[in-house]
């Protein structure tokens, strides 16, 4: 891929609206705006450019679809940005919870020789530390492990936590400080009439009490 096609910017709303699609939502302008940061002119403005540049196209009914040519971008853009966390964490020791900020910042300068490298020290069957495969993200997951949120698992039964949403560093803090990790195995005892959810690591007998707003941002699949 020759990187002169694509400026930063135009990189950023590639991956953002693939990251999208791989979330099972809909990209639209407002989503783009407030996920991005930027303002809705400018959002408008981007994708005039972009879809002249045969990068994407916007439907009629405002759902934004990456062509093949944007779509191949996009998905070596969010290949880096997952190579670069895993080199953050498994070789320089970062924090789990900043890798996602830190990758940002440097998955526009990996080379394709560093990328090939860096598969070869990982493997490409590995996930980044917040559980998302190298390749294939979570619809790869929900393929091969059937892997659903949390929000959605029913009570009596025990999971493995496979990935859990890594844009919070907040968040990612407060799993860390309960263990609850990619590789983690809990158990759901029981889901309240507000969704709040009460589980137990399958290494303790403490119980652990999720709202919403958590759980429908860990992915499990029912342990084997």
């Amino acid at each position: 891929m020759r990187r002169e096609t694509t400026s930063v910017s135009q990189e950023d709303y590639l991956k953002q609206i693939w990251e999208i699609v791989q979330e099972e939502q809909t990209p639209i302008s407002a989503r783009l705006a407030e996920d991005l940061g930027v303002t809705p002119p400018a959002v408008t403005a981007a994708l005039k450019r972009m879809t002249r540049g045969g990068f994407l196209r916007v439907e009629r009914d405002g759902r934004i679809a990456l062509t093949p040519k944007g779509r191949k971008i996009a998905e070596h853009l969010v290949l880096r940005h997952r190579l670069a966390e895993k080199l953050l964490t498994d070789v320089i020791g970062l924090e789990w919870s900043r890798a996602h900020e830190e990758a940002e910042k440097l998955e526009h300068g990996i080379s394709a020789e560093v990328v090939a490298l860096l598969l070869k020290r990982f493997g490409r069957e590995s996930r980044c530390p917040h559980g998302v495969p190298l390749f294939g993200g979570l619809p790869r997951l929900r393929k091969k492990y059937g892997a659903v949120r949390l929000a959605e698992a029913p009570a009596g039964r025990v999971y493995e936590v496979l990935r859990v949403f890594e844009k919070e560093q907040e968040f990612l803090n407060f799993l860390a400080g309960l263990g609850i990790l990619p590789g983690a195995r809990l158990r759901v005892l029981k889901r309240e009439y507000d969704h709040t959810m009460t589980i137990t690591l399958d290494s303790s007998t403490k119980k652990i009490y999720l709202g919403s707003p958590a759980t429908t941002q860990i992915w499990v699949a029912q342990a084997r």
